[in-house]
């Protein structure tokens, strides 16, 4: 019974002490837990044109700032101001996500030190730096597009026709281009040489009459030589 007493005496005065000592080792690594991962603000405004603003002045309702395509979220306030709380160190992509209009999107890089910067997104050239004042100003380019538009007949397009390019050209070559040469006495001589007859180049229906006319010539000679009475018979 006394050894009972005993121990129940130091268990009753040793748990403070271990309790204590539990917290602090507790609140000593949550500090050193908060210290190596320190969480940051990210600060912004989203800039909308009048002319976009009549089109749907309530608009800011349904947007939303989205880091990493909504890893962590952020709310536009009535002025057009943002923030974006609770962000640890990193790199990140901010945008808007808005039913309304098209912004456009940058990246946001935070230093451990919790230094900001805020530069242009570049997913063809990541490499490339572009930096941005910070705040960063998040505009809207124009409203979201979820069709498309229908073509509408333009006159270029039927001057731009192959057959009409090729109609225009027929033109010019049957109607200008003789108009032209008759106002040049140069080219206009040119052409009437072009048109004369060559002398010099044998006529071919001439040449095949000649040739038939000789031969048959010599047919009739030969006829009237051997039908003679006193005439020898001649050979060749």
């Amino acid at each position: 019974m006394h050894h009972f007493s005993v121990l129940f005496v130091l268990s009753f005065f040793s748990f403070p002490l271990f309790f204590a000592v539990f917290v602090s080792s507790a609140a000593e690594q949550n500090a050193n837990l908060q210290k190596q991962q320190q969480l940051f603000t990210i600060e912004g405004k989203t800039v909308v044109n009048a002319e976009l603003q009549r089109i749907k002045p309530n608009w800011k309702a349904g947007a939303r700032i989205f880091l990493d395509y909504g890893k962590f979220v952020g709310f536009i306030r009535q002025d057009g101001s943002f923030i974006v709380p609770d962000v640890p160190s990193g790199s990140y992509i901010l945008e808007v996500a808005s039913g309304d209009f098209q912004f456009e999107s940058v990246r946001v890089d935070i230093t451990n030190s919790g230094k900001i910067r805020a530069r242009r997104l570049n997913l063809v050239q990541p490499n490339v730096v572009s930096t941005l004042p910070y705040p960063v100003k998040l505009t809207a380019r124009h409203p979201m597009r979820y069709f498309r538009v229908r073509e509408e007949w333009r006159i270029t397009d039927v001057l731009m026709n192959p057959m009409m390019l090729m109609m225009g050209a027929a033109f010019i070559l049957v109607v200008l281009m003789p108009k032209l040469a008759a106002q040049d006495p140069n080219v206009q001589k040119e052409m009437q040489n072009m048109q004369l007859p060559k002398v010099d180049m044998p006529d071919m229906a001439d040449m095949l009459a000649n040739i038939w006319s000789s031969g048959s010539n010599k047919k009739g000679s030969r006829k009237q030589i051997t039908s003679g009475p006193n005439t020898k018979r001649v050979t060749r």
